[in-house]
């Protein structure tokens, strides 16, 4: 009881009651009230160098991304806050190419008691490397100059230094899609020399334009020369062909297109040219039909007309030659048919046969078909002249006159001849017939012997 009477605590419980009465008076007198505030931009801190903040669809965002801010604060402090005394940012340190989900954070500018949300509290941010690279410089020419006009080929300039390729740069996903620059002129019922400067424009592949890039230079001066012509000329094409084909070929056909192009020149080359060759092309050993690009050669002292063809595609048909063409060569002969017990000779065993067909078919023919066989079934012991057959592939012909042989059967000097039925004592036996030639013998037991040869490869001769 002796400490709450004294001074210390008499004064502590002043100071309390005290900060209490000036809580009570401050928020009945003051109270809290908030603010809200719409598309605030936020910040992007901590960004990498050589990475670039794109969108869903892949360019460089052009504005930074926004979020709605509330303030709670007391009468007094409100009053003095301004929308720049709220910094919203997000904070990118060691943040790499792809998409991130980052928080908000909110900062004052200068010292204020107040306190604040943020909607949403997080953002998507993404990130892609920014690339350059360096592409060719095209010019697109649209229209066309009147009769007794030319246009030539136009030159591209920049800060009159001549000009063939630009950089692009942008995000990576963007900058690997272009395929060169295009400078677009109108040259359309032009009589004189169009000289302009020209906006350069990323395109792909197929020609559409790129965006999310930028060019460097982002223009360039383009001009096209447009003189009068001395004279036109309509020529043909003419393939310039080299070569033969392979062997048992032919050029069956040349096609080329295209088939006529316009010429332009003074008077005296002009009125010599009679057409225009293409480059070589080389038929050297082909054996099938071919297509070439080649470059066009404008007779000397003209030149093609601006907006011709510079190159033709020429096709050349080969096909295998059809007339038949003939070959002999020596064939092996064997017999086939024997009966048992007999025995058979040829005289002679190797012929000459002579073959029919198409080159290739001739060289396709194999040793294994060029053999004869002799078929000696049902004929008996004696001397025959006979015509060998041959099994030849499809298309190849046997051409006369065809060879003959001579084939003698006799039976094995192991077989006696069995006993006739009809004699008449058992000493007696059957006389042995003498075999004439073309007279049929006994019929042979059936059996049959092949023996396997080789012949050489056949050359064609027409």
């Amino acid at each position: 009881m002796d400490f709450l009477n004294t001074s210390a605590l008499r004064f502590f419980l002043a100071l309390i009651l005290a900060f209490t009465l000036w809580v009570f008076v401050s928020y009945t007198q003051n109270p809290d009230r908030s603010i809200a505030y719409e598309n605030i931009p936020v910040d992007i801190e901590g960004l990498a160098p050589g990475l670039i903040v794109i969108d869903k669809e892949g360019l460089p965002r052009a504005q930074r991304p926004e979020v709605d801010l509330t303030v709670l604060t007391d009468d007094e402090t409100l009053d003095k806050v301004r929308i720049s005394d709220l910094r919203p940012f997000v904070d990118l340190t060691e943040r790499g190419p792809g998409e991130h989900n980052v928080p908000v954070n909110v900062v004052t500018t200068r010292s204020l008691r107040l306190r604040t949300t943020v909607e949403p509290e997080y953002l998507v941010i993404r990130l892609d490397q920014e690339i350059t690279q360096t592409v060719a410089l095209t010019v697109e020419t649209t229209g066309a100059v009147p009769f007794g006009f030319e246009a030539r080929a136009p030159q591209v300039t920049s800060r009159g230094q001549p000009l063939t390729a630009v950089t692009v740069r942008g995000p990576q996903g963007r900058v690997i899609r272009v395929a060169a620059v295009r400078a677009r002129v109108d040259i359309d019922r032009l009589t004189a020399n169009y000289n302009s400067p020209r906006t350069l424009e990323p395109i792909d592949a197929n020609g559409q334009s790129i965006a999310g890039v930028t060019v460097e230079p982002a223009t360039a001066d383009v001009l096209v020369p447009i003189i009068p012509s001395v004279g036109l000329k309509r020529v043909p094409v003419v393939p310039s062909i080299t070569g033969f084909p392979a062997s048992g070929y032919v050029m069956a056909g040349i096609e080329v297109s295209p088939l006529v192009v316009t010429l332009t020149g003074s008077s005296g080359p002009l009125d010599d040219a009679e057409n225009v060759l293409t480059a070589n092309v080389d038929v050297t050993s082909a054996s099938q039909t071919f297509t070439r690009s080649v470059s066009l050669i404008a007779p000397q002292g003209t030149q093609l007309r601006f907006g011709e063809p510079t190159e033709a595609i020429v096709t050349v048909r080969i096909t295998p030659i059809n007339r038949p063409f003939q070959a002999t060569v020596p064939a092996l002969v064997q017999v086939i048919g024997m009966g048992d017990g007999m025995l058979a000779s040829l005289s002679p065993n190797v012929v000459s046969v002579t073959v029919a067909g198409t080159s290739a078919q001739l060289e396709a023919l194999s040793t294994a078909q060029l053999l004869g066989v002799v078929n000696v079934r049902g004929l008996g012991p004696g001397t025959y002249e006979l015509e060998p057959t041959f099994t030849l592939p499809e298309g190849v012909t046997l051409a006369p006159p065809v060879p003959r042989v001579f084939v003698t059967l006799r039976l094995s000097p192991t077989v006696t001849p069995a006993p006739s039925p009809t004699s008449t004592t058992e000493n007696e036996t059957q006389p042995t017939a003498t075999a004439t030639p073309g007279a049929p013998g006994p019929t042979p037991t059936p059996g049959e012997t092949t023996t396997p040869i080789a012949t050489p490869t056949p050359t064609a001769t027409p």
